[in-house]
């Protein structure tokens, strides 16, 4: 596995690359839903998961001039994504 910086920096891709953002930001959005109305127990989790994924989905579908702006939206649905990351490690850590 390579990560590839200049993905970060490129052109937003369009509809197919936005498409499995998009869906999985659903996903997550209609999993609390179904949690909340029917155990109201929806998770926190699946809220800030459908919302970075929709940031990255809404980047991809940016016109191809507004390439800074798609660079900021994928940078921060990233930033939350390890935001979710880091108090799982640090409480591995202090164990």
């Amino acid at each position: 596995m390579s990560i590839h910086i200049s993905g970060f920096f490129s052109e937003p891709s369009g509809w197919d690359a936005a498409r499995i953002s998009l869906g999985s930001s659903l996903a997550f959005f209609g999993l609390y839903a179904y949690f909340e109305l029917l155990y109201d127990s929806g998770s926190l989790l699946l809220l800030v998961m459908g919302a970075a994924m929709g940031l990255s989905g809404i980047a991809e579908l940016l016109p191809k001039n507004r390439r800074r702006s798609a660079i900021v939206l994928r940078v921060t649905a990233i930033a939350i994504l390890v935001a979710l990351i880091a108090p799982a490690l640090s409480s591995l850590v202090s164990q």
